[in-house]
């Protein structure tokens, strides 16, 4: 299977019939039809204990939202949308408002490194809440929407409770007592520094404690830990945790911390990713990424790539990948960022028996991105569930079939008009 011609289809789908400016990439992407966003929501203690203190930050690329130009300035407009419901579904909270982002540089309307930032502080009582939160593109009037069970009800069962953790992006000295730490959203730490910082607030009645923290891969490996002892003050205060990023490659890791007082202790965890320079967002793991090249690099490319250190598989992933970028010469490879999202997407809506990207369907829409139409069959009288996915402008059909019953759609309709498939 010659699949360095698929990588070619592959480019030329996304480059030719689309546009020939191969910087205007977002615009002939139809993946980007519904904005997508980041978002944290981190919740504070309070010491009065009869409320806690919901934050909710949303991180909106410039490139998944629409821009217009007016005279020499790019226009980006979007709405939010939040909704907050206890558990009888009752809304306790909402909040709908409009974002403007106005850039004169165009190179940034189609940025995923550029970010409109909101944020929203909703203080409620301890209790168990469903959040949505939505957000619409009001240029192309597409949206997306996002839900998260809140588990605050038993937040205060302790005399010693603590937030969230959060990696910090930033620390802000608002004056000379008083700094603020400001949240990452993505829970992303860059290698660009040989360290980074963990932040959370504790509510306590004040003492001797000791704080103990560890990092594990996600293979459960463990990589860092340390304990040490502390004086907490009574009363909330926010803490700082420096931690090294010595030890910690390209992959997903999870902290857990435990923060004991006297013959109280709470634990908390976050899993955060190790992101290179020059990577895209969407991928989580180097030896994952690579794996996931194989429906356009050949077996002898992946064996070739998967061999050496973890900085030689970097390079040679990177080299792959920039001799595909359509913008050479620029921070972002456009076609990687694609690739890997729709593997991402894949994996979030195609995943079952196997993760989504491995399905059919995942191959079909990594390789060529969402259908202009879709006709589920799921309940059809002497057959089995069926869907028909429709490339009106690539003139191709594909046809999946759920020969189990549980969901396991396989292509019936085989790529034999594809040069190199078979």
């Amino acid at each position: 299977m010659n699949r360095i011609l698929l990588g070619l289809l592959l480019f030329f789908i996304f480059i030719e019939g689309y546009s020939q400016d191969k910087t205007d990439f977002r615009y002939y992407n139809p993946e980007s039809e519904a904005p997508f966003f980041y978002y944290d929501v981190i919740y504070y203690p309070r010491e009065t204990r009869d409320s806690v203190d919901i934050e909710i930050i949303i991180k909106v690329p410039f490139g998944a939202i629409q821009f217009i130009k007016e005279g020499d300035t790019f226009v980006g407009k979007y709405e939010i949308n939040i909704l907050l419901l206890d558990e009888e579904d009752v809304q306790v909270a909402s909040k709908i408002w409009t974002q403007e982002i106005r850039t004169h540089n165009y190179d940034e309307t189609n940025s995923l490194d550029y970010f409109d930032v909101s944020t929203l502080t909703l203080r409620e009582e301890p209790s168990d809440y469903l959040l949505t939160i939505g957000i619409m593109d009001l240029e192309t009037k597409k949206s997306s929407f996002r839900k998260k069970t809140l588990k605050l009800k038993n937040f205060y069962d302790k005399r010693l409770t603590i937030s969230k953790l959060f990696i910090v992006d930033k620390i802000v000295r608002k004056d000379s007592t008083t700094v603020e730490f400001v949240p990452s959203v993505e829970n992303v730490v860059s290698d660009d520094k040989p360290f980074f910082y963990i932040g959370f607030v504790i509510l306590s009645d004040g003492g001797q404690g000791e704080i103990q923290y560890e990092i594990r891969d996600m293979a459960n490996r463990l990589v860092q830990e340390r304990t040490y002892k502390k004086e907490f003050k009574k009363g909330s205060a926010q803490e700082l945790i420096k931690l090294s990023r010595k030890d910690l490659g390209f992959n997903r890791y999870k902290l857990n911390l435990k923060v004991s007082i006297g013959n109280e202790e709470v634990t908390r965890s976050l899993v955060f990713k190790v992101r290179w320079y020059g990577m895209t967002k969407f991928i989580d793991n180097l030896d994952e990424a690579i794996e996931q090249l194989r429906y356009i690099a050949s077996p002898k490319v992946l064996r070739e790539m998967k061999k050496g250190t973890e900085k030689e598989k970097k390079e040679k992933f990177l080299k792959f990948w920039a001799a595909m970028d359509p913008s050479p010469g620029t921070e972002r490879n456009e076609l990687m960022e694609e690739y890997y999202k729709r593997v991402k997407y894949a994996n979030e809506h195609f995943s079952g028996f196997l993760p989504g990207w491995k399905t059919d369907m995942g191959m079909i829409f990594i390789l060529f991105g969402p259908p202009n139409d879709v006709e589920k069959h799921p309940f059809e009288i002497n057959t089995k569930p069926y869907e028909i996915w429709y490339y009106y402008d690539i003139n191709r059909t594909f046809v999946f079939v759920d020969e189990t019953g549980f969901g396991d759609y396989r292509l019936i309709s085989p790529l034999y008009d594809i040069p190199g498939m078979y």
